[in-house]
């Protein structure tokens, strides 16, 4: 896990290396730089929005258990208003949030996966109004059967973005980079308390999910921060 945290670092780095924007002239422009968030309070937002939205799937998958298909349709519409309150959320808390250099197209990114969330339920909250109440002139039904499971392939697709690409690198803004005596990244950049703190928040958010053998990808996503919060030593730990 050291090693890995190490290598996913320098990776990161590399690919989040980008020139800033240039003026008309093909200069680069001056930036104001704004400060950064505390790298614990970001991480701290990620693990509620991952039990935000964990909340929102598992309530989601009881409201489709319905007797009639008008109940099926707006209890989809229901639950996909729900999830886009709550990405906009996210989206608007990340916008007061910044990250330095080699992270600071995580948040941007982020943002980015929420964006096309939103979009995408918003395409299907249209499907299912139109299913609504019977057929209807000028509702090309055809189209929207075609089109509904091509959505939700791509809400899956997002969702594994988030565990597989985002959720390793939102860890590793916790890594300390310096190399202990082994040249290896093995402390964070948190106390002792600081962690505490945050593994208490992952097991009352999860709990018992978090030892499933399938979990969601919320789950798993805070599958992987706790394990490594508990693989490295905090800060305030002796170095060796």
């Amino acid at each position: 896990m050291k090693r890995f945290s190490t290598f996913l670092l320098l990776t990161f780095s590399v690919v989040c290396f980008a020139q800033g924007p240039l003026s008309k002239n093909g200069l680069p422009q001056h930036r104001v730089e704004r400060p950064e968030t505390p790298h614990l309070v970001f991480v701290t937002e990620y693990i509620r929005e991952l039990a935000a939205l964990d909340r929102l799937r598992t309530s989601s998958e009881k409201n489709l258990k319905q007797d009639t298909t008008d109940e099926v349709f707006s209890n989809v519409i229901y639950d996909c208003t729900r999830m886009q309150y709550e990405l906009k959320t996210r989206i608007n808390m990340l916008k007061d949030m910044h990250l330095n250099p080699p992270f600071e197209k995580l948040i941007p990114t982020l943002t980015n996966y929420y964006t096309d969330e939103v979009e995408s339920f918003q395409k299907l909250i249209g499907f299912s109004s139109a299913m609504i109440g019977g057929p209807k002139p000028g509702v090309d039904y055809a189209k929207i059967t075609a089109e509904t499971p091509k959505v939700r392939a791509r809400l899956e697709y997002i969702d594994h973005g988030l565990f597989e690409t985002v959720t390793p690198v939102v860890f590793l803004t916790l890594v300390d980079r310096k190399a202990d005596s082994h040249n290896q990244a093995s402390h964070l950049i948190i106390t002792r308390a600081e962690r505490a703190q945050l593994l208490d928040e992952i097991n009352t958010d999860f709990g018992s999910k978090l030892d499933q053998k399938d979990p969601s990808y919320e789950v798993g996503a805070a599958v992987i921060l706790k394990a490594g919060l508990l693989k490295d030593q905090p800060s305030d730990d002796p170095w060796e």
